[in-house]
């Protein structure tokens, strides 16, 4: 029998009620409007761990599958592996030769993404047929109906997108590139799509059939079961289908080469498609569980999120010298990636505009051009962009299974409280230390000739 286990709720939360409800984060002076989502778990004895979320008023159910394996699982001769697998996925299976067709048979629809960290499928479908989609995900989870074919069809797929993504659009080699520089010893030194093409097109059966094996394990993957179903069904419905999956292996453990500090700076220059020149800055960050990621995100924002910011409006409204300029911090479970970036107009040098990129950083660092409000207004769009996120049946699913894999679900309901607590000399601070151009990665584009 599978074994439950309740979520310990926030103070004030209703239990009786079903789904999430709006409540206040307090937080220093003010109050700020988060949400709290109700769910429970349990566990089949071999290791797939299960999440039920029951929304009353949705028409439909969800499941959302989380494996614990993105491209920092492959070897590095054998990159892409993970990418490839999203498509192998939707190949047939042991009892099921057209997966699509089933789906939309029940009514559903399904889709799947790969990161760096982690590989995710949903399938959503009424209500009333439930059951066709835990049928549907625990067959792929059974056994992939390994052919030389199927093989050869999604090869070409990613093969192609390789080429689309890589070779023929604007800064499609960028990831390459700057991942190359910021990693030396961590596979995030790849991107998902692969480190060379020909890793992918000279994948075999066997290799692929060995990927599938050591990851695709129930002890390795995480469901949430989300929508119009209640807990006492999904119990019995994921141990009718999951249940009888025993396939030997373990839980990815995800140790990975760590990364030393970088004391240099890294340089690169190449050519690529964009019309125009660019400059693209780099360093590396504090992981998604360390609360200064949260700090280089906020900051982030403030320096470049929006048309009011002031690298928009000191770079491009004020100068001829950008005619776009932005930057973004991006959270991974390992080492995060702060990115700056101009476009450049015509007359402006590569070497003019990496100093006036690094000048407005350094310059909203040292506390100009942002204060307190600044921080206030960033806070408070983060706060609406969750509360509107966990309308969503969908996104829920999928977050409730991405901190899930992380260390616990219930994280989901801190992630509000986590964006308000930084505060803004801090981040200041943070940023001022974080932000040295000898310890940067860069990157010089000129347009193909």
């Amino acid at each position: 029998m599978a074994k439950t286990e309740n979520l310990e709720y926030q103070d004030g939360f209703d239990s009786a009620k079903r789904t999430f409800y709006i409540a206040y984060c307090n937080k220093g002076e003010g109050q700020y409007l988060c949400s709290v989502i109700e769910f429970e778990k349990f566990t089949l004895p071999n290791g797939l761990r299960v999440i039920h979320h029951y929304d009353p008023d949705s028409t439909i159910v969800i499941l959302n599958i989380l494996y614990n394996c993105g491209a920092r699982d492959e070897e590095i001769n054998k990159t892409g592996f993970a990418h490839l697998f999203e498509h192998l996925m939707f190949g047939g299976s042991l009892n099921i030769p057209e997966y699509d067709v089933q789906v939309e048979n029940a009514g559903g629809s399904n889709n799947a993404f790969t990161c760096n960290d982690y590989t995710n499928y949903y399938i959503t479908v009424p209500a009333e047929n439930a059951e066709t989609a835990f049928w549907l995900e625990s067959d792929r989870m059974l056994q992939l109906d390994f052919s030389q074919k199927s093989l050869d069809v999604q090869r070409g797929v990613v093969i192609e997108e390789f080429k689309q993504r890589c070779f023929n659009a604007p800064f499609g080699m960028l990831w390459h590139h700057l991942r190359s520089l910021l990693y030396k010893s961590h596979p995030y030194q790849w991107p998902t799509i692969g480190l060379k093409l020909e890793h992918v097109e000279h994948a075999t059966l066997e290799d692929v059939k060995k990927f599938y094996f050591e990851h695709y394990l129930p002890e390795n993957a995480i469901m949430c079961v989300g929508g119009k179903i209640d807990l006492k069904e999904t119990i019995r419905l994921t141990e009718k289908w999951f249940g009888s999956i025993n396939r030997t292996g373990a839980a990815n453990k995800n140790q990975y080469a760590a990364e030393q500090p970088q004391l240099e700076k890294r340089f690169l220059e190449e050519t690529d498609l964009s019309p125009d020149p660019a400059v693209f800055i780099a360093w590396r960050g504090p992981k998604f569980a360390d609360p200064e990621s949260i700090s280089l995100e906020l900051f982030a924002d403030m320096l470049g999120g929006s048309e009011s910011s002031p690298l928009y409006l000191e770079l491009v409204k004020k100068t001829a010298a950008f005619s776009s300029a932005e930057c973004f911090y991006m959270r991974n479970l390992d080492d995060g990636v702060f990115i700056i970036y101009g476009i450049l107009n015509a007359g402006t040098t590569h070497a003019e505009g990496e100093k006036q990129l690094m000048d407005i950083l350094k310059r909203t660092a040292a506390g100009q051009f942002i204060t307190e409000r600044n921080l206030e207004m960033v806070k408070n769009k983060t706060s609406t962009h969750l509360l509107f996120e966990h309308t969503n049946l969908l996104n829920k699913a999928q977050k409730l299974c991405f901190f899930e894999n992380i260390g616990s679900a219930s994280l989901i309901n801190r992630e509000a409280e986590d964006y308000l607590r930084p505060g803004f000399e801090n981040i200041l601070e943070l940023a001022a230390t974080t932000f040295n151009q000898d310890h940067a990665s860069i990157v010089y584009y000129s347009p193909k000739k």
